[in-house]
């Protein structure tokens, strides 16, 4: 959320450049195309131009709404989230029910081809430029590289594509899809070109933070090369960027997702951005924010924003027992919010799914609220890199080098812990706990949040946190929750238990293998009269390894790899192209994944039907 250089300077090329492509980008003239007798005449208009280009990729069309549910809605990982009959469209992709005349089709591809058409302006401008010829070097490098970016997404999303590689002239706005292969020999080019002319990562100097980097374009010829079985050159591409100057791991899951872990060394590639000054503005009105965090955010009380794209309960089951990346990929109703307010999540009874995603949090506390925000978004990570590497490893033999690769994510998932006794914990905000359940302060706030009904620890009688809302759920002062059952530890083998932490240093004290005893608090309240009952159980449980590493050789490795990908980069709108991408791999598997809904036709979504009638594009098959 730091001040960024692409989000806030060459704003004056914004408003033409976005009349440069409407929503029938193929077929209607361009309204202000910019040219070399009014512009491109100085470094300093070479490098607005280049911005222009990282502009789009905060805009509505791009990383917003539709996207959302092009990539995260549409998967096993979401649902559509927000009240029912709320963007019903968004349903449509989330029940796999979706035609050509889908608003979800038609506004990414508006987008990305906007994106195109800037990075085509300067491609082609650029070079007439008289300037440093290192500096026009890299803005070219720049710009191939986010053309690259916005034809991956639209060969992912649609298969073949029109290919534009220069701006339009009005006789040439109608064009033919190119083929697939078309699409991806030029993605591959412009990232080879990107790749050798720009800075490494660490060579920009602070005020060029978040630009293309060496290590982001050749990270991403890494992932392109693993969607089209190029495993060779995807491991080549990988290995180019693990273990080098400026890249590793973060340190702290947990803290990845906020501030502290923008640009960190987990960055590989993110999308800037910072809130804007007195308030958000759309970026084609000067405005730095963007609308991410806004569409996610927790819907009710606190209003932070609309509650869409909701963690679904299958992602919520795909985390091994006691993961501790759950608790930060899921912001759970009655949970306290992660920016230290004491403010709780009220639990909204219009919405199906009231689970958020805490990627993209944002406090209610920011100036402008989340239609301000300056969360970067993370499109690629070191994490993700080495999940490449291995799987590409594995592909071409090297299972050693796939294992390694695989474990240092987990490893560093695991963090300090190295125990876990198969439920994921959490501590119970105050307000429930004195004001619902009037318990006096002092005892143990540590309840089972989340218990995986084939665990051991559920076997063992351990249940998840259930609760209900009662009159005036969205607005009373006292969080008005019936609590159907909560679970409370107040002692592991005797040791008394207050905090998360005297939580974690019990249990990572414990053996694997080990019985365990716990002493369990379990309070559950009349939904009617709100009358609390309690029950004190003995529960044992055999303390487990957290996230032990995986030894697995042969398909059950490749299985551990794509479950990884699941769980490490859960909401970060990976998962619908990685199951269409592993589908290609074993076929079936996508079906396996989404059920009797998912046709064939589904590996690729629909031309948009405005495109396809006035371009005269050839729908997709299926469709």
């Amino acid at each position: 959320m730091r001040t960024s250089p692409t989000a806030t300077h060459g704003l004056c090329l914004l408003a033409v450049l976005g009349l440069a492509a409407g929503c029938d980008f193929l077929s209607t003239a361009p309204k202000g195309v910019l040219t070399t007798e009014n512009f491109f005449k100085t470094s300093d208009q070479a490098v607005a131009a280049t911005n222009a280009t990282y502009n789009m990729l905060r805009e509505w069309q791009v990383h917003v709404f539709s996207w959302l549910g092009l990539t995260d809605i549409v998967s096993d990982d979401a649902t559509k989230g927000s009240t029912p009959g709320d963007a019903s469209f968004l349903g449509d992709l989330d029940n796999l029910t979706f035609d050509p005349g889908n608003l979800a089709f038609a506004d990414p591809w508006a987008g990305y081809y906007k994106g195109v058409y800037r990075a085509n302006v300067a491609i082609q401008h650029i070079p007439d430029v008289p300037m440093d010829a290192t500096l026009k070097a890299r803005l070219i490098g720049e710009n191939k590289f986010l053309r690259a970016y916005y034809y991956f997404f639209l060969a992912r999303a649609f298969g073949g594509v029109p290919l534009f590689t220069q701006p339009l002239t009005p006789d040439q706005f109608i064009q033919p899809r190119a083929t697939v292969d078309q699409v991806y020999a030029l993605i591959e080019q412009d990232l080879q070109d990107a790749s050798g002319v720009l800075p490494t990562k660490l060579q920009y100097a602070a005020a060029d933070v978040g630009r293309a980097t060496k290590g982001a374009a050749q990270g991403m010829l890494a992932e392109v090369y693993l969607y089209r079985k190029d495993y060779a050159h995807a491991l080549a591409y990988a290995d180019s960027v693990i273990g080098k100057p400026g890249y590793g791991l973060f340190s702290d899951y947990a803290t990845l997702f906020t501030d502290a872990g923008e640009n960190s060394s987990e960055s590989v590639w993110e999308v800037e951005a910072a809130v804007t000054p007195g308030g958000g503005k759309a970026p084609d009105q000067g405005g730095a924010n963007i609308q991410y965090a806004e569409v996610q955010g927790v819907r009710g009380t606190p209003n932070i924003g609309w509650g869409f794209n909701t963690p679904s309960p299958s992602l919520e089951a795909a985390y091994e027992p006691g993961d501790p990346r759950l608790v930060t990929t899921i912001l759970y109703p009655w949970e306290l919010l992660p920016d230290g307010s004491g403010l709780v999540v009220y639990l909204n009874p219009s919405m199906l799914n009231n689970r958020y995603n805490q990627k993209a949090f944002m406090s209610p506390s920011n100036v402008g609220g989340a239609f301000n925000s300056g969360i970067n978004l993370r499109r690629l990570r070191y994490a993700d890199v080495l999940l490449i590497g291995a799987e590409a490893a594995y592909q071409t033999g090297d299972i050693a080098k796939a294992q390694n690769y695989l474990n240092q994510v987990r490893a560093r998932a695991r963090g300090t812990q190295t125990v876990t006794l198969g439920f994921t914990p959490e501590l119970l905000a105050a307000p429930i706990d004195s004001a619902v359940l009037a318990r006096p302060s002092g005892e143990s706030r540590v309840f089972v949040r989340y218990v995986n009904p084939t665990s051991p620890a559920y076997t063992a009688g351990l249940r998840t946190f259930k609760s209900r809302c009662v009159a005036g759920c969205a607005s009373a002062t006292i969080p008005p929750v019936r609590v159907d059952t909560i679970d409370i530890v107040r002692a592991i083998d005797g040791t008394p238990i207050a905090t998360m932490a005297d939580y974690f240093t019990a249990v990572n004290a414990k053996t694997p293998g080990v019985n365990v005893a716990l002493d369990v608090l379990r309070l559950r309240q009349d939904s009617v009269t709100g009358v609390i009952t309690t029950q004190t159980l003995a529960i044992t449980i055999a303390a487990q390894t957290l996230l032990p590493n995986v030894a697995a050789t042969g398909q059950a490795l490749l299985d551990a790899i794509w479950q990884e990908r699941r769980v490490e980069l859960g909401m970060e709108q990976q998962r619908w192209f990685d199951i269409i991408r592993q589908n290609g791999v074993v076929p079936g598997r996508a079906a396996l994944l989404m059920g009797a809904a998912f046709a064939a036709r589904d590996t690729l979504y629909p031309i948009p039907a405005g495109e396809a009638a006035i371009a005269g594009l050839q729908q997709n098959p299926g469709y």
